[in-house]
């Protein structure tokens, strides 16, 4: 006689263990009933007397195996081959028999397949249908199709991969795919070994994309072509959006998957068009996603719009007043790139650098919206991408304030004075005439020197001696007037610098020329000056004056304010409030905060925007206070910040250049820790 698996289970088990072992921990492990139980130990001892090896012995509730010759019983059971699946293991076996068979499956089938009782593949049925029900999955009966599993194809298919996944190991992957290679020899009528046929389809792949595939090494992919085969020969063919099948169909490998089904249609096994697609993703690697319904992704990709504009309103401090030709214009647009970010395809967009330079703020604002979605599909989007979005915001403000071309590029020279700010001013003066206004002018006093802000500016001139603490490489020291041997100093600092380099070279070849023709002396430093406001002017810089007072210069004792400590989320902001525009201001924020409808963006770790809207109030004007706590302040989003910025805003865009300097100021290592440092500790 010979022992059936879940007998061979039991005896295994039981020599294993080296010690008597209780009833209750086999039948757990089993799934079986009492009874089954005892009957498979007469089995197993009536199997022992016949090769005179001793008894499985029963006392009380617990078990133990007498063996004679334990080595002989080792290699006699190393013979039979038959697998026992554990409790786990067999049910989903039992998924996939229901789902892949070429026969109906009833209870009778299951328990000859699976050697159990009616009462455990009653049992079982029942676990499968609450396992089903989590993937909003059904599981029905009939008397002439048996058992069958309904509801949506793609859902079904990720069911599929999950029970293939509970069986990785070598024994469970060996039933797997002789169980497959059973049903594809009974629904096509061929007997060939599929595996195989699915190893060479793979090798095509790789050939055709010139590239290692990089399945699971334990031939899963192999396992869910078998599985489309099947299912498509059985009626059940998955539908993807069309949307996702274009995406699909630009890919070298869906070209590979497509001509490898047609070769196969000449043989007679032919791959279902629609299954191609399917067979395309799992080649690409997206055999699973986050999401175990069709309709769940749907509404992640229309969810996608909506936080989109959402987080750009937040972040740009705005409101789109038509907010719905916005989303339904993103919801179109998303849809297909979702797919294309989904799939790993490059979508190259020609017009990317001249949106970055037409509309820098409002794709710096679409970036951040972007990052501030936390989804893996969207981490890795490219700037080809990030153009196509940001025209959609563009397109939906006005033209005239969004459209900055080359002027958001505008860089600062600091000039450091003393008391008297005349001085500073004529030094001022005595630099437009050299630079024209190609450069963007802040003037300080020296006690508001900041030794971390220095080198953000392309030159710092400073009319007063500084301590070797606010020494940097782009300093230059001057008198009232500047020298001819102060003019060369400055050069040689913006040397290197954008605005003057990309004329740098043309100049200098015209300086030589000229001192070659030229028999007189020639005054190069005037002469180049000179001509460097003519190619600026000539290439559309030096516009208006920039009057504008900077983020830095705001970034005084008068705009900062020091929170106590204690204060809460809602005290800060209305502290920052009545600091900026007074009581009505405050009132306003008061009755923002009570509705939810504050903005806020969190940009850095510690530190928070908050807008503070004043469109429509007299005297509204753009502005910003900076709160600073030493212990931070505990924000609505659960997490504490040390500093907090309220800016006042007076319409839609005037605000635009300052915000986008507070996000450069704080982008700069240091910076944050500095102005606590400062301000939270004196």
């Amino acid at each position: 006689m010979e022992l059936k698996s879940r007998q061979t289970y039991i005896l295994r088990s039981l020599l294993d263990a080296d010690r008597e072992v209780t009833s209750a921990e086999l039948l757990e492990k089993l799934g079986i009933a009492k009874r089954t139980f005892y009957y498979d130990v007469e089995k197993i001892n009536d199997y022992l007397a016949q090769h005179g090896m001793g008894r499985l012995a029963i006392s009380g509730a617990r078990v133990r195996a007498e063996i004679s010759d334990q080595a002989a019983l080792d290699r006699q059971l190393r013979r039979n081959s038959s697998y026992f699946f554990s409790v786990t293991e067999r049910r989903a076996m039992e998924i996939l028999y229901i789902s892949l068979n070429s026969e109906t499956v009833t209870i009778g089938r299951l328990m000859d397949s699976f050697e159990v009782s009616k009462n455990t593949a009653l049992a079982d049925i029942k676990m499968i249908r609450e396992e089903l029900e989590a993937w909003s999955l059904s599981l029905r009966s009939a008397i002439k199709v048996g058992y069958q599993i309904e509801g949506e194809e793609a859902t079904i298919r990720k069911l599929l991969w999950a029970q293939f996944r509970k069986l990785n190991n070598p024994e469970g992957t060996a039933a797997v795919k002789s169980f497959l290679q059973q049903s594809m020899v009974a629904i096509t009528g061929n007997d060939i070994d599929f595996l195989e046929l699915c190893r060479c389809l793979i090798k095509q792949y790789e050939s055709d994309i010139q590239g290692d595939c990089f399945l699971d090494e334990n031939g899963f992919e192999s396992m869910m072509i078998q599985a489309s085969w099947i299912r498509s020969r059985k009626g059940h063919e998955i539908n993807m959006d069309s949307e996702e099948q274009f995406a699909l169909m630009k890919t070298l490998s869906y070209r590979s998957v497509e001509f490898s089904a047609q070769k196969l249609g000449l043989l007679g096994m032919g791959i279902s068009p629609k299954e191609t697609y399917y067979i395309t993703s799992l080649f690409l690697g997206i055999q699973t996603t986050d999401f175990a319904t069709q309709e769940e992704e749907n509404s992640y990709i229309l969810g996608l719009a909506e936080q989109l504009i959402y987080n750009f309103e937040r972040i740009a401090c705005i409101t789109f007043p038509n907010r719905e030709r916005l989303h339904g214009q993103l919801s179109h647009h998303i849809r297909p790139m979702y797919y294309r970010l989904k799939y790993g395809i490059m979508d190259k967009n020609p017009l990317t650098r001249d949106i970055q330079r037409m509309y820098p703020a409002v794709y710096d604002f679409t970036r951040r919206a972007i990052k501030e979605i936390d989804t893996k599909v969207l981490s890795e989007i490219s700037e080809d991408e990030l153009a196509y979005l940001c025209i959609y915001f563009a397109s939906n403000l006005n033209e005239k304030f969004v459209s900055q071309g080359d002027a958001a590029a505008t860089e600062e020279v600091l000039i450091i004075g003393a008391g008297n700010m005349a001085t500073s001013t004529l030094v001022k003066e005595q630099l437009q005439d050299l630079f024209g206004l190609s450069f963007r002018y802040s003037v300080i006093t020296v006690d508001r020197v900041r030794k971390w802000e220095l080198d953000d500016y392309a030159l710092v001139v400073s009319l007063v001696p500084l301590s070797r603490q606010l020494s940097c490489r782009r300093l230059v020291e001057t008198g009232p007037i500047i020298t001819e041997g102060n003019q060369r100093k400055i050069m040689e600092v913006l040397k290197e610098n954008r605005t003057v380099a990309r004329h740098n070279k043309l100049i200098q070849d015209i300086l030589c020329l000229v001192e070659k023709n030229t028999t007189g002396q020639v005054q190069a430093e005037r002469l180049y000056f000179d001509l460097f406001r003519y190619f600026d002017r000539r290439d559309g810089g030096g516009g208006l004056p920039q009057t504008t007072e900077t983020f830095a210069e705001k970034l005084r004792r008068e705009n900062v304010v020091s929170l106590p400590a204690g204060t809460d989320w809602a005290q800060a902001v209305l502290r920052g409030a009545q600091s900026l525009q007074g009581e009505r201001l405050a009132d306003k924020m008061g009755n923002l905060l009570h509705s939810r409808r504050v903005q806020m963006y969190r940009f850095r770790d510690e530190v928070v925007l908050v807008h503070c809207p004043m469109q429509g109030e007299v005297g509204a004007k753009v502005d910003v206070r900076i709160l600073v706590s030493r212990e931070g302040v505990l924000c609505r989003d659960g997490r504490r910040a040390s500093v907090i910025l309220c800016l006042a805003t007076a319409d839609r865009y005037t605000h635009w250049n300052t915000l986008q300097e507070v996000y450069q100021y704080f982008s700069t290592p240091g910076h944050v820790d500095g102005v606590k440092q400062f301000y939270a500790l004196n």
